[in-house]
């Protein structure tokens, strides 16, 4: 399930377990292969890292690793589209959660930059990581890209499964 027709722009993808050494691997590649300013590579390893982590903590697909943890599973892709970069990632969630995603995606793009950062900064200050660690996560990827989430949730009707598409682009001013 590639998330854009056109597989000729494909920059990276990973189907997997999301593991603190996958991680750490991919964004380096994405890191040390990017060729644009050191804000745009920042931005999009920022992004990156964001949108993976989520995956990593709340997907509804867990892995068992042979140390006894679990991880998230779920895809990541990285595009190069109209002289930018887009990430997405696709991971299995609890039906239940879609709403409340697509509420706090809706609610973060209607916001201001000013909005979020305090909004950001309230949620550390009152509320433990599992509570809020994907709503930080969420602000921190609009602040990041500086550009509107884009977003959906998709029901799998053969299978029942439901799952959660979120993109952000981040925008290249100019090749170094």
């Amino acid at each position: 399930m590639l998330p854009y027709n056109d597989s000729e722009h494909l920059y990276l993808m990973y189907d997997g377990p999301f593991n603190i050494e996958t991680i750490s691997t991919l964004a380096k590649s994405l890191q040390d292969n990017t060729i644009a300013t050191e804000h745009v590579r920042k931005k999009l390893y920022r992004v990156f890292i964001e949108l993976v982590q989520n995956v990593a903590l709340y997907s509804g697909n867990k892995i068992l690793l042979a140390r006894g943890t679990t991880v998230g599973k779920g895809k990541v892709f990285v595009h190069y589209i109209n002289d930018g970069f887009t990430c997405t990632t696709i991971n299995k969630i609890i039906k239940e959660h879609g709403d409340i995603l697509v509420e706090n995606c809706n609610n973060i793009n209607a916001a201001s930059s000013e909005y979020l950062r305090n909004k950001k900064k309230r949620l550390r200050e009152v509320a433990t990581f599992q509570d809020t660690g994907a709503h930080i996560g969420l602000i921190m990827i609009a602040l990041y890209s500086g550009n509107p989430l884009q977003f959906e949730v998709i029901n799998d009707k053969s299978t029942g499964d439901t799952y959660f598409k979120i993109s952000a682009s981040i925008y290249k001013k100019a090749y170094k």
